[in-house]
C-alpha cells in the first residue's frame, strides 16, 4: 500500500506515501540467520549473531544489508544447494541485526494508519452483514432467498441485480447501476451464520487474525486451521502457539481444526498428484472440509460464512484483479472479506514486528511464502529449504513421485524431480485408471456408456431431476423431468458397466448436465468438495452419497461447481483424454509442416492436385495428414463438405480459410493442440523446451517420435502464411521463439471458433470467462491468443449484424454469449459462398 526505501541507520526500512529516487520496486522480506546458515554464509566469511531479530532483506535471491547489495543466491532444488556469489566489497561481513524497536517507531505513524483501515474495514463488514442477519431473522417478509431472486431476475433480463437494504430494514433487489447511482447499500447475503478468521499458519492469515481479534468482540466469530495432510511442522507448532496466545487473552474465542476423513496419500493413489493445471488438493483437503464443518446447528444444512482472510494483491496478478469484498470465490455458501489485500510484505513483518506475535519457523529459514510442504505452485527453492529442514514430513511424497514416474519410465529421474517437471503432468497420468466413459451423440438422442464406475448411476441421478425407475425384463427404464418437459430414459446393464440413452432430447443444457451425472457416478471417491455447495442440506457424501430428497431442490449447485461436475473426474479423465489423443499420431508428418504453397496449389485446384504436383514422395503423406486434421479432405481423399466451401472461397479470403484451418488442427491434431494449449502469448520457447515437455508428460513415446512431432510443428510456423492466424511464433534470438496473439481476426472467424467450442462442450450458451478457464474445450483465447479487447470488439460487431449469428451481453458486468440453434460452423462459411 506504501512506497518502501531502505534505512541504513536501523538496517531496517521505511515507509513513505511518497515515490523518490530511493523507492524500491519490489517489497523485501527479512532475512534471519538460520536462512544464512541454511545458505552457508558462515563458512564464506561472514560473522553474525544468532539474534532473534533479523539481520537483513532479501528481495527474490539478492540479499541487501543496509541498502546495499551484498551477495546473491542462484540455483538450488530439491538435491543442490544455492550457489552464493558475494558482491566485490562486501566479503567477510559482520552483520548487526537490525534494530527492529527503532524501526517500528520510525513507522508508527504510518502503521497506525494502515491498521485503523484495515480494523475499520472489518468493524464495517462485520456491522452490516450481522445487522442484515438479525433483520433476516426478525422480518418474515426479509427471509425469502434473495440471493435466488437476483440471479434468476439477471437471467431473463440481462441485466446486472443488486440486494439492497432499505431504510425500513427490508431488502430489495434492483438493478446494480440504479443502485449504485441512489447510493444504496449492497449486500452479497443477507444472511451469515457465522463469521469466521481463517487461519493458515501464514504471515498474513496471522496479521488478520490479530486484526479481527482487535476489531471485534471473541464471542462473534471463530478461528479455524485447515489441517491439509501437507502441512510444514512449523505451521502446526504455530498454530498451538497462536491459539495458546489467544485463548489466554481472550477466553472466548473459539479454536477448531478442520480435516478431510481421508489422508492426503491415499487422495494421491486414487487421483494422482496435483499439477500446475490440476490442483485438486486446495479444495479437497482445505476449503471443503473447512466449510463442511459449518453446518447450521441442528440441521445439515451448509452455514453462510463470512472469512476475513489474508488474501493479497502482491501475491499474484491474479489477486491483483480480485476486489475487496468476493462472494461465490471458492465455495457458492462463502463470502469473503480481504482487509488486507493491498499491503505489501514489508508491512505485514513491520505488524508482526510490532506486537511482538510469534512468526512461523519456516520463515526465519527463507521461505517468502508458508504454504503446503510440497505444491505444484511452490519453486525449486521451497524444495532447497523444505528438504534440508523437514526432509521426513517430504519423504513420502517424494518417493511416491519418484516411484510412479520410474513405472512409466521416465529418465534421468534426479532431474525429473530436482526441476519440479512432475508439475507439469496432467494430474492422472501415472493413474491404472479402470473407469471409462464414452458418449455417443447424434441429433436428438444421448448415449453413453460406462465401464467400472464407482457408483450406480441413480446415485447422482436424483439432483438432476425428479425420476421414476422401474425394472422391464432386466433393463431399467424411467422417467425424468427437466424444466416442465419428461424424458425417457433406459439403463442396460448393472451398477458398475451399464449404458444410458434418452431419446428425443434436444435441449443442450440437459445433455450438459447428465454428462455431469455421469461423470460424477463413474468417478466419485466421497471427496466432500461438492457437498458444500448444497444450499438446503440435501447432499451428504461421505460416508455415502445421500440426497434427501424433501430439501433438493435441483438447483445443480453440486453439478455445476467444476468442470464435468467432479474433480476426481475432470483430473482423471481428461488425462486419459490426452493420452488417447497422443497415441492417434503424434508424429504423422515425418517432419514436414504444413506449407502455404501446398495448401494454395491444392485448394485451387483439388480435383487434379494428387496426379499433379511438386511434392516429394515422403511430402505427401504428410500432406495428406495435415489436410485430414484440417477436415478438408475424408479418408479417401475426397473433399469434406467443409473442404468443398474453403475451396471455393480461399481466392478471396485466404485469411479466413488459414483461421478455419487453425481452428480444426487445434482440435485434431495432437502437436498443434499441445503447442496452443501449453505455451500462451508471450511466452519464450525453442524446439528441446518443447521436445523435453512433451517427453515428460508422454514418456510411453521415444525422443525421435517426439522430436519429429516438434520438428513438423516448426516447419508449420515457418512455411505458413505470416499474415495469418498461423503467425503464433516469431523468433527472436538465436533459435528462441515467442508465441505471438493475433488479434487480426475476422467477424467470420470468431464464429466459427464459437460455434465449434459449442460443439466441443454441448452447449450454445456461455460466457466470455468460460471461453478462458477451459484450455481443454479451446476456444478462440487458445486458439489466437487473442486478447480480451479484442474479442469483444468482434462480438459486439457481431451482436450489430443484420443477420445476427450470436447474441453478446456485454454491458453491465454481464459476459454472455449466445449462439443460435439453427446455425452450424458449415453453415457460417456456406453464406459467404
Amino acid at each position: 500500500m506504501y512506497k518502501i526505501e531502505w534505512d541504513k541507520e536501523t538496517g531496517g526500512v521505511l515507509l513513505s506515501s511518497k515515490v523518490s529516487k530511493e523507492t524500491l520496486g519490489i517489497s523485501p522480506r527479512p532475512v534471519w540467520f538460520e536462512e544464512l546458515d541454511l545458505l552457508g554464509l558462515d563458512k564464506l566469511g561472514y560473522v553474525y549473531p544468532q539474534s532473534e531479530a533479523p539481520l537483513m532483506w532479501a528481495v527474490n535471491k539478492q540479499y541487501f544489508y543496509r541498502g546495499d547489495l551484498v551477495f546473491q543466491a542462484k540455483g538450488a532444488n530439491l538435491y543442490d544447494s544455492a550457489t552464493i556469489t558475494i558482491m566485490p566489497g562486501f566479503g567477510n561481513l559482520e552483520l548487526i541485526p537490525i534494530d527492529v524497536k527503532k524501526m517500528i517507531e520510525r513507522n508508527r505513524d504510518i502503521m497506525f494508519l494502515l491498521e485503523s483501515e484495515a480494523i475499520e474495514f472489518i468493524r464495517e463488514t462485520f456491522f452490516i452483514y450481522s445487522t442484515a442477519s438479525k433483520k433476516f431473522n426478525e422480518i418474515k417478509a426479509n427471509q425469502l432467498d434473495f440471493e435466488a431472486i437476483a440471479a434468476s431476475i439477471e437471467q431473463k433480463q440481462k441485466r446486472k441485480m443488486a440486494i439492497v437494504k432499505e431504510e425500513c430494514d427490508s431488502f430489495d433487489v434492483m438493478p446494480l447501476d440504479i443502485a449504485e447511482q441512489q447510493g444504496k447499500q449492497r449486500l452479497l447475503a443477507t444472511k451469515i451464520d457465522v463469521f469466521l478468521a481463517s487461519f493458515s499458519g501464514g504471515k498474513d492469515s496471522q496479521v488478520v487474525l490479530d486484526l479481527c481479534t482487535r476489531a471485534l468482540p471473541p464471542s462473534v466469530f471463530e478461528v479455524i486451521y485447515s489441517d491439509t495432510g501437507y502441512e510444514l511442522p512449523s505451521s502446526l507448532d504455530l498454530y498451538e502457539d497462536v491459539k495458546r496466545h489467544y485463548s489466554a487473552l481472550y477466553p472466548g474465542l473459539k479454536f477448531s481444526t478442520a480435516r478431510n476423513h481421508a489422508s492426503v496419500l491415499s487422495y494421491w493413489d486414487k487421483i494422482g498428484t496435483p499439477s500446475d493445471t490440476h490442483r485438486w488438493c486446495c479444495s479437497v483437503m482445505k476449503t471443503a472440509p473447512l466449510y463442511r464443518s459449518l453446518k447450521v446447528q441442528g440441521t445439515n444444512k451448509q452455514a453462510k460464512v463470512l472469512t476475513f482472510d489474508g488474501v493479497r494483491a502482491e501475491e499474484s496478478a491474479r489477486r491483483g484483479n480480485y476486489e475487496r469484498m468476493g462472494k461465490g470465490v471458492k465455495h457458492s455458501t462463502v463470502v469473503n472479506a480481504h482487509p488486507i489485500l493491498y499491503w505489501n510484505t514489508s508491512e505485514i513483518f513491520l505488524y508482526l514486528f510490532s506486537y511482538a506475535l510469534p512468526i512461523n519457523d519456516a520463515y526465519r529459514l527463507g521461505k517468502s511464502r508458508v504454504g503446503c510442504i510440497t505444491c505444484p505452485y511452490s519453486s525449486e527453492w521451497d524444495d532447497m529449504i523444505v528438504s534440508r529442514c523437514y526432509g521426513a514430513e517430504l519423504e513420502p511424497f517424494i518417493s511416491r513421485i519418484y516411484d510412479w514416474s520410474k513405472q512409466e519410465g521416465v529418465k534421468d529421474l534426479e532431474v525429473y524431480l530436482k526441476e519440479r517437471k512432475w508439475k507439469f503432468r496432467a494430474s492422472g497420468k501415472f493413474m491404472k485408471i479402470s473407469t471409462q466413459v464414452n458418449f455417443k451423440n447424434s441429433p436428438n438422442n444421448f448415449y453413453a456408456q460406462v465401464k467400472s464406475a464407482k457408483l450406480p448411476i441413480t446415485a447422482w441421478l436424483p439432483v438432476l431431476g425428479e425420476f421414476t425407475l422401474f425394472n422391464i425384463s432386466n433393463e431399467f427404464h424411467g422417467d425424468i423431468k427437466y424444466k416442465n418437459t419428461v424424458y425417457s430414459f433406459e439403463i442396460k446393464g448393472n451398477d458398475t458397466d451399464y449404458t444410458f440413452y434418452i431419446k428425443g432430447i434436444k435441449d443442450l443444457s440437459l445433455i450438459s448436465l447428465l454428462k455431469r451425472v455421469i461423470y460424477k457416478a463413474a468417478y466419485c471417491i466421497n471427496c466432500e468438495s461438492c457437498e458444500v455447495e448444497c444450499p438446503t442440506g440435501a447432499l451428504s457424501v461421505f460416508p455415502k452419497v445421500n440426497i434427501d430428497l424433501t430439501k433438493c431442490i435441483h438447483c445443480h449447485k453440486c453439478l455445476n461447481f467444476h468442470d464435468r461436475g467432479c474433480i476426481v473426474a475432470n483430473s482423471i479423465s481428461m488425462t486419459t483424454e490426452t493420452n488417447i489423443k497422443a497415441k492417434a499420431g503424434i508424429d504423422r508428418y515425418n517432419t514436414f509442416g504444413l506449407h502455404e504453397e501446398w495448401m494454395s496449389e491444392f485448394l485451387l485446384n483439388p480435383t487434379e492436385f494428387w496426379d499433379y504436383n511438386g511434392l516429394g514422395p515422403k511430402q505427401v503423406p504428410s500432406f495428406k495428414n495435415w489436410l485430414k486434421e484440417a477436415e478438408i479432405i475424408d479418408a479417401k481423399l475426397n473433399l469434406t463438405e467443409i473442404g468443398n466451401v474453403l475451396s471455393e472461397i480461399y481466392v478471396d479470403d485466404p485469411n479466413l480459410v488459414w483461421s478455419v484451418v487453425l481452428t480444426n488442427l487445434a482440435k485434431n491434431s495432437f502437436i498443434v493442440n499441445w503447442f496452443l494449449t501449453h505455451i500462451v502469448p508471450g511466452q519464450i520457447f525453442d524446439k528441446n523446451s518443447i521436445s523435453e515437455n512433451i517427453s515428460e508428460e508422454y514418456p510411453v513415446y521415444g525422443k525421435r517420435t517426439v522430436d519429429n512431432a516438434v520438428s513438423a510443428l516448426f516447419q508449420l510456423f515457418k512455411y505458413c502464411p505470416t499474415d495469418s492466424a498461423f503467425a503464433i511464433a516469431e523468433e527472436i534470438e538465436g533459435k528462441q521463439y515467442r508465441r505471438k496473439s493475433f488479434e487480426d481476426l475476422s467477424d467470420t472467424a470468431l464464429a466459427y471458433s464459437l460455434y465449434r467450442y459449442a460443439e466441443n462442450v454441448g452447449y450454445k450458451s456461455f460466457r466470455v470467462s468460460d471461453l478462458k478457464d477451459s484450455k481443454s474445450e479451446l476456444g478462440p483465447f487458445v486458439e489466437f491468443g487473442i486478447s480480451l479487447s479484442g474479442l469483444e470488439k468482434i462480438l459486439r460487431t457481431l451482436n450489430s449484424a443484420n443477420n445476427r449469428l450470436l447474441v453478446a451481453e456485454l454491458n453491465m458486468g454481464l459476459d454472455h454469449i449466445t449462439l443460435r440453434e439453427d446455425v452450424n460452423p458449415i453453415s457460417i462459411l456456406k453464406t459467404l459462398i
